[in-house]
């Protein structure tokens, strides 16, 4: 009896999960809205530098984004380092966030030194 309980109360939970995932990643072309694998430059929202040593990007998100879902390239020429941000892992939930999400990089992480000149190669969304 306790165990039919404990399923009833459950299946709202489980079917409330299924809910926030609007394809499933072996359906190509699932749907439109999911925010698309590109190792090229994506297009971002915008990006700024905190203080001498972090970069800030605001990257296009349906609700799921991580760090580990980009990539970075860098490349450095005269003395200023040029990131692109690449996706490497699309995103699959419904909560399409108009304004993306902040995703902070802290200059160690693609071999500048604190204080050094960064630029964002990537385009930048009109809103």
């Amino acid at each position: 009896m306790l165990t039919r309980l404990f399923a009833i109360a459950a299946m709202p939970l489980a079917l409330a999960a299924c809910s926030t995932v609007r394809s499933l990643p072996l359906i190509p072309d699932g749907d439109s809205d999911t925010v698309q694998v590109s190792n090229d430059r994506i297009a971002l929202h915008g990006w700024r530098l905190v203080g001498d040593d972090i970069l800030v990007v605001r990257v296009p998100s349906n609700g799921c984004t991580q760090k580990t879902d980009l990539s970075l390239d860098v490349r450095q020429r005269r003395g200023e380092f040029q990131v692109t941000i690449g996706r490497i892992r699309e995103d699959y939930c419904r909560m399409l966030d108009p304004d993306g999400v902040e995703i902070p990089f802290g200059f160690e992480e693609f071999g500048a030194r604190p204080g050094a000149a960064v630029t964002v190669m990537n385009p930048i969304l009109e809103d």
